[in-house]
């Protein structure tokens, strides 16, 4: 019988933004229960004043401690499938980088995002934009070097994704990284399992960035934060419907060994808690 843990990572400071971890608990609370599936909480350092720039990365002593932490924990439980509910992107890290050493050449990378991901801290200062980056050995030299078992080009297939910037398409482009940008047509799930198919992966991990959703469908996004009118990067333009299917459609050509949902950021949910802060009867 094959094991499979839920990690809990209530992650913020890989994105510099402490709704994440809201985020997370919110996940680990809506996610289907199942009690032969561990729940395990990472530990996160805690840091109370704002995070400092070192070698170029916001916070990259504390983003590297969580994922030696996370890769501890793997290590120790040696599941066969993991379940990261995660926080900012950057928990994908430490499960993708187990799973490929399980699996090797039979595990593929969905990458359901708006974004590529693949960032460096020559051209952006927040680790969770890096996470693909460094799971192919690239992407912040320092977490890029706790990468055990990088990932290829070749196996990595992006679902969502929008227009990069002009850094990141140089970078897909010195990645080799074949991709699309998703606007009127998104890949179908019938091309999913094509891609699937042809390069014969029978495992696959999924990376689900809930910022992959039409902000104007689901709120819960960076793209909706209260007060803001202008964002530096595209917002996705998937519909749950379409996630749904997508999901759908790679269970059904490939065992799923690894699923990311990531950066849920539930800016109602965390001002209603701070408003019940200044109520009275609760004190």
């Amino acid at each position: 019988m094959s094991k499979t843990i839920r990690l809990k990572i209530p992650q913020w400071q890989g994105g510099n933004n402490p709704t994440y971890s809201l985020g997370s608990e919110l996940l680990s609370w809506l996610a289907p229960e199942n009690e032969n599936q561990k729940e395990i909480t990472v530990p996160i350092p805690s840091y109370d004043k704002p995070l400092d720039q070192e070698n170029g990365v916001t916070g990259q002593s504390i983003v590297l401690e969580s994922v030696r932490s996370t890769a501890e924990i793997i290590n120790q439980e040696q599941p066969d499938k993991i379940i990261t509910l995660g926080g900012d992107c950057l928990v994908s890290q430490a499960p993708f980088d187990y799973l490929h050493g399980q699996y090797g050449d039979r595990l593929g990378i969905i990458w359901i995002d708006a974004h590529p991901d693949i960032s460096t801290p020559d051209v952006f200062m927040n680790e969770h934009a890096m996470v693909l980056g460094n799971l192919l050995g690239q992407g912040d030299p320092v977490l890029a070097q706790q990468v055990q078992h990088p990932f290829t080009a070749q196996s990595v297939l992006y679902v969502g994704l929008q227009e990069p910037t002009a850094d990141e398409k140089i970078l897909l482009e010195e990645l080799s990284l074949d991709y699309k940008v998703q606007t009127d047509h998104r890949i179908s799930p019938e091309e999913i399992q094509e891609w699937l198919k042809c390069q014969q992966f029978d495992k696959v991990v999924v990376h689900f960035d809930l910022d992959v959703l039409d902000p104007n469908e689901f709120r819960s996004l960076y793209f909706s934060e209260p007060g803001r009118a202008s964002f530096p990067s595209e917002a996705g333009k998937m519909t749950l419907t379409e996630v749904k299917d997508t999901m759908a459609a790679i269970a059904e050509q490939s065992e799923i060994v690894g699923l990311t949902i990531a950066e849920l950021l539930p800016w109602d949910v965390q001002n209603l808690q701070k408003l019940f802060q200044d109520f009275s009867i609760f004190f």
